[in-house]
């Protein structure tokens, strides 16, 4: 199965995230080859990222490019085989959400055997539902579908001030709040954690502090 990093919404290469992205790395191998989805922001800020994302990506000693939702199902499926790591970048959760539906590939990813990272709402999308905060479709956290990676909830740039909707949603499954600068990891059945994160169970808040990984 794959091992899935979610990032709770800080600059994976820049203090404070730069070990977390490491370590996915090394998990990744030697040399790893990262394919970038961008496909929740519009094209040329979404180019404009790709650029930034492999000159961070290659001073680590990967080689990144991106993937485009125009490609199809067949090129998908080449460039996963030839991937070592998915990174899937920050952005428009509902505009994320349609094109890895329509594209073909969110099907594919539930069945990819390497690393994927999801940086803020990347980490949103990554689990079977997507817990969105108040937007111009909705005044309170709302739901919508994720890729169906693992089955609890994640809220990136997550602040105490998003209890009162948090603890509701965790009524009938597990929500990880991940403040800004902590990650969760989950691969193999195990999970663990960087930095401080909240984990809401039944209602119920629990703060997780211990350093599991570095």
């Amino acid at each position: 199965m794959a091992i899935l990093y979610f990032l709770g919404g800080h600059d994976p290469f820049l203090e404070g995230g730069i070990k977390i992205t490491m370590r996915a790395l090394r998990e990744a191998g030697s040399d790893p080859r990262v394919m970038l989805l961008l496909w929740g922001l519009k094209r040329e800020d979404a180019e404009r990222k790709a650029a930034e994302l492999r000159g961070a990506f290659r001073d680590l000693g990967g080689t990144a490019e991106a993937t485009w939702p125009d490609e199809g199902v067949e090129a998908f499926a080449r460039k996963l085989r030839d991937s070592d790591m998915v990174f899937i970048a920050d952005g428009d959760p509902r505009t994320m959400q349609r094109a890895l539906r329509l594209s073909g590939m969110k099907k594919l990813l539930q069945d990819y055997q390497g690393v994927i990272v999801g940086d803020a709402a990347g980490a949103m999308m990554m689990s079977l539902m997507a817990l969105l905060p108040p937007d111009r479709y909705s005044s309170t956290y709302n739901m919508i579908l994720g890729l169906n990676l693992v089955d609890f909830c994640v809220v990136p740039h997550y602040q105490r001030a998003a209890d009162q909707y948090v603890v509701e949603a965790s009524a009938g499954r597990i929500v990880f709040g991940i403040p800004e600068g902590s990650a969760v990891m989950y691969g193999a059945g195990i999970l663990s954690h960087s930095g401080t994160v909240h984990m809401f169970k039944h209602g119920k808040r629990t703060i997780l502090t211990d350093q599991l990984f570095v």
